[in-house]
């Protein structure tokens, strides 16, 4: 497999099969002449500034573009001194690095919040400890009782609410720690062994993208553009937000885990084409192994030009479950996440810094990402329409109930574990004490609330 991202002859085929003459490598020897640049019928190879990118491509035949990626692939190899990590050189990658961040902040961004430390705690702590620090953190911050410090109070409670619905949840808690592993292996460069990964038979049929380090995010198509977004950034109902993070592979038979990304919908509208990920390099591949040293945006687009829609499917050597995607006619060049919010195909991709490993989280198991607030919006909403619901009536309720079980893998919630939660997500709920009652608070009442709050002018814009 050239490069060691898992290149090479179609499912089925290799040097074992009795089809082949002895000594065959794997590797289909080029055409003569063939010097592992694409022909392009009236394209210069060069994507003009401002232009939507090299669409309408030459419609290249399947041997064509076998034979182009192997020889770039070995090209790639040979220039990086036979390394064959699938990165670019070290040298390459920090004038890169230097080049694309404008400032000390960016790594920062690209940094996951430490949750354990937000609310107090050291790493593996248990349920018990995790429920008592979210308690004391709640009533210590609640901003009733910072009213000169009011948004600083505010966005402490915002910050120990994150945590707490990620470690409060034992399947979010297990992902999110498998995550922190991965990110110390990725800093101390420990690689796993991926050899025995099939990604084509690993990877499901319908997935969410979801950047390593950052496990409130997912990669959104919207409209022609792809962002990466979480559930705070975008007003939107759990349904709305997830449709549009559904994405699917489009397998190629050419080169072992060559595929295309799609959008989920668009795919099944037929077996091929579709919205497929585009990404807009500056050049063309060449026989010499050229790197693009600028990142290309990704758009979606009805485009099939092999050289720039074509991606390798990769097991991520640092994480389980996890995959990145490599250019197949830009070797060294992957997907990559840069925050907050951005989906490119990096130039001189560093992996140890950039973040280009991705959970495809099964579609299916989406409903598992649902927060506590949602699960409780509609039994909320049908005992009271909108007004007070006893904590009584809401324990008793069976989707609640199910949501305990199943989900947070313990028995409701006592009383006094509702008012903690409710005291800490005051802006989403109004919660009596005296009655044991709670009501939501509606989108009219939130922006007053805001409103009232605010202390100046910037504030009052802002809040609009």
């Amino acid at each position: 497999a050239p490069g060691g991202s898992g290149v090479g002859l179609p499912v089925g085929q290799g040097p074992a099969d009795k089809r082949f003459p002895p000594g065959f490598t794997g590797v289909v020897p080029p055409s003569p002449g063939f010097t592992g640049v694409v022909p392009s019928a009236g394209f210069s190879g060069v994507v003009p500034a401002g232009s939507g990118g090299p669409f309408n491509g030459p419609n290249l035949s399947p041997l064509l573009v076998k034979e182009a990626v192997v020889n770039l692939r070995q090209a790639f190899v040979a220039q990086t001194g036979g390394s064959g990590d699938g990165g670019a050189s070290r040298a390459k990658a920090e004038a890169a690095e230097k080049e694309r961040k404008k400032d000390k902040d960016v790594e920062s961004e690209s940094e996951p919040q430490d949750y354990f430390t937000i609310l107090g705690l050291k790493k593996g702590a248990a349920e018990d400890a995790i429920k008592k620090s979210y308690r004391k953190l709640v009533l210590q911050w609640h901003p009733d009782k910072h009213p000169t410090d009011r948004e600083e109070a505010e966005d402490k409670i915002r910050k120990i609410n994150s945590a707490y619905e990620t470690l409060g949840n034992p399947v979010k808690r297990e992902g999110y720690v498998q995550m922190l592993e991965a990110i110390e292996r990725k800093k101390r460069n420990l690689r796993l062994d991926t050899s025995f990964i099939q990604p084509r038979m690993s990877i499901p049929k319908e997935f969410m993208l979801c950047p390593l380090g950052h496990p409130d995010k997912f990669v959104r198509a919207v409209g022609g553009e792809l962002k990466v977004q979480s559930r705070e950034e975008v007003r939107a109902n759990f349904n709305e937000f997830f449709n549009k993070a559904k994405f699917s592979l489009w397998w190629l038979p050419e080169v072992n885990n060559m595929c295309r990304l799609r959008t989920a919908e668009s795919a099944a509208q037929g077996q091929e084409g579709g919205m497929i990920l585009n990404f807009v390099m500056e050049g063309a591949p060449t026989a010499g192994g050229q790197l693009c040293s600028k990142d290309a945006d990704c758009v979606l687009r009805a485009n099939e030009d092999p050289r720039y829609s074509n991606i390798i499917a990769v097991a991520s050597p640092f994480s389980p479950g996890a995959f990145r995607f490599e250019g197949a006619f830009w070797p060294g060049h992957y997907l990559s996440f840069r925050a907050p919010g951005t989906l490119c195909m990096a130039g001189l991709a560093d992996e140890v810094k950039d973040i280009t490993d991705f959970y495809l989280v099964d579609y299916s198991a989406a409903y598992k990402t649902m927060t506590v607030d949602e699960a409780l919006a509609g039994p909320v909403m049908a005992h009271g329409s909108g007004d007070w619901v006893k904590l009584s009536d809401l324990r008793a309720d069976l989707s609640v109930r199910t949501y305990f079980q199943n989900f947070l893998k313990c028995a409701v919630w006592n009383n006094r574990e509702f008012e903690d939660f409710f005291e800490g997500h005051f802006e989403q709920w109004e919660f009596d004490k005296k009655r044991a009652s709670v009501r939501p608070r509606s989108v009219a009442q939130q922006l007053a609330e805001k409103l009232k709050r605010a202390r100046r002018r910037e504030d009052l814009a802002q809040v609009v």
